[in-house]
């Protein structure tokens, strides 16, 4: 991937990698930033790497899970849950917060981290076989998984 290809193609995933990012910083704004640092890194080092045989969007997601589902798991200090604020909810929607909106997010941030990345791709509107692509697992693990996750939303909500 030439340089040119590089940037044209991080300025129309920006707003993806930044979900990403918000989503594993937990209301850090430091974090956000140093998420979202990492993965350009990522994303520049590998772009060679890159051979066509998923969407560059499934590319870009795919680095940017990876890298920070990687962080994550080093960073040991964070809290279990953290709620999400008004701002950051605001942040992650594509329009003003409301009320329900986000009371989703507060139940997102609730799962497991493989779980929220595959909330946030169902939001985001990829398909299961995108998803899986992404996350590395079979289309029929995506569903099942996706099953689950809205199961466990429900009792979360009750």
């Amino acid at each position: 991937m030439t340089e040119a290809d590089f940037i044209a193609n991080l300025a129309q995933y920006e707003r993806l990698l930044h979900s990403i990012s918000v989503t594993f910083a937990r209301g850090d704004t430091d974090a956000e930033k140093d998420i979202y640092q990492e993965i350009l890194y990522n994303l520049w080092r590998y772009r060679d790497r890159y051979n066509g045989d998923c969407s560059i969007k499934n590319w870009f997601y795919r680095v940017g899970l990876n890298t920070a589902i990687s962080l994550w798991r080093k960073d040991k200090k964070r809290p279990a849950t953290t709620p999400i604020t008004d701002e950051l909810s605001d942040h992650l929607a594509d329009t003003p917060a409301d009320p329900l909106r986000r009371e989703l997010y507060r139940l997102i941030d609730l799962l497991p981290k493989d779980d929220q990345a595959i909330v946030y791709l169902y939001i985001d509107g990829a398909s299961e076989e995108e998803m899986a692509s992404v996350l590395g697992i079979t289309k029929t693990n995506v569903g099942v998984r996706l099953h689950r996750i809205k199961n466990k939303l429900k009792k979360l909500k009750n």
